[in-house]
């Protein structure tokens, strides 16, 4: 059901102009948003980023093309106490409700401790958060060891098996003595 006001705006010459062009800075906006990184997309993004905010389409569906990341990645933090045991701290996943949501935050948290070009900023708080989540009573960390996992996945359509082994790799280790 239309309006009175909407139909005349719909009907008038001038309406229809201004509907064409808030169509059409639409659409230039969303195509600014999905080029691929560079100088022209980067000034581009100073006009269109405001528009796109304020009108909720600010979406950004890159992550996906034109090159996924071929790798899973894990990540966890190895507690050693004073006296000689060790607890594993890995970040939280899971839950039935809002489990999905919290658990794209810590894989990018995750992405950006392990692959992010930054990454090395959030090592020592990283590694002295997992410290806090494994406090145990009456036992005093000595070292936080950041061990991160990653394994190859199989190209779709590529021959061979879906993925390869598990590499670990010691990213980072804080001393707490």
């Amino acid at each position: 059901m239309t309006t009175g006001l909407q139909k005349r705006i719909e009907s008038s010459p001038a309406g229809q102009i201004a509907l064409s062009l808030c169509i059409v800075v639409t659409l230039v906006a969303v195509v600014v948003t999905n080029l691929p990184e560079s100088l022209l997309r980067r000034n581009l993004l100073k006009v269109a980023d405001p528009y796109l905010r304020s009108t909720g389409l600010d979406q950004n569906w890159r992550i996906f093309a034109p090159n996924p990341r071929q790798t899973s990645l894990r990540l966890e933090a190895r507690v050693r106490y004073d006296d000689g045991s060790v607890v594993v701290w890995q970040p939280p996943a899971g839950g039935d409700l809002v489990g999905v949501y919290r658990d794209y935050r810590w894989r990018k948290w995750l992405e950006n401790a392990t692959v992010a070009p930054e990454r090395e900023a959030l090592w020592r708080p990283a590694a002295m958060f997992a410290a806090r989540q494994v406090e145990r009573p009456n036992r005093t960390p000595d070292s936080v060891t950041l061990v991160m996992s990653s394994q190859e996945l199989r190209a779709p359509g590529a021959p061979g098996p879906d993925r390869g082994p598990w590499r670990n790799e010691a990213i980072y280790t804080l001393s707490l003595r």
